[in-house]
């Protein structure tokens, strides 16, 4: 067992010194941006002072913005989680305006605001004028991620993101929701 453990730690400090002696390539990031990201996490739901907890998926996570330099970008970002109301569909997602920065030439922090959206997923609706449509002011996000792979102007980025929003609902009523999600970004520059 010691001679695992001392094997274990000699490969663990060469995988650590490999990391600091990798050269990093420029990445070059310009013009537009569009990127499409899946996940799964958890979503906190408070329904007029009801909690509900569960695992959720997120899909399709969209972004779409301008490089205003190599390292920051001004995007407009659709984040969400999907959940179940009444044996339903449903999705908590919003709209906002955010910014994002290249912290290190693969490490990238994003942080904005907007508008809420409760909605039925679209293949639930049967009638729009019935499907429960709600919105409201309060939405913040937050993520981190890195690019773990690049391609011409193509990144592949491992991502985690914090969304919170806030909507008005029928009979005066609330839902607000926290959703911690990891997810896996497709972005093309």
């Amino acid at each position: 067992m010691r001679t695992l453990l001392i094997l274990a730690l000699v490969i663990l400090a060469n995988f650590t010194f490999a990391q600091n002696t990798i050269e990093e390539k420029s990445f070059e990031r310009k013009g537009f941006i569009f990127g499409l990201g899946m996940g799964v996490g958890s979503l906190s739901l408070n329904t007029n002072d009801t909690l509900s907890n569960s695992i959720t998926a997120t899909l399709p996570n969209i972004k779409i913005g301008y490089m205003l330099n190599n390292r920051f970008a001004l995007l407009a970002l659709l984040p969400g989680a999907n959940y179940k109301y009444k044996e339903k569909d449903r999705g908590f997602e919003g709209f906002l305006l955010s910014g994002q920065y290249w912290v290190k030439n693969n490490w990238w922090v994003l942080g904005g605001a907007g508008l809420t959206f409760d909605a039925p997923a679209f293949y639930t609706v049967d009638d729009p004028k019935t499907a429960e449509f709600y919105a409201g002011v309060s939405a913040l996000t937050f993520s981190t991620g890195y690019e773990v792979w690049h391609k011409g102007k193509f990144a592949l980025d491992l991502q985690y993101r914090l969304f919170y929003g806030k909507s008005s609902i029928a009979n005066n009523g609330f839902r607000e929701g926290v959703s911690n999600m990891l997810i896996v970004g497709f972005n093309w520059y």
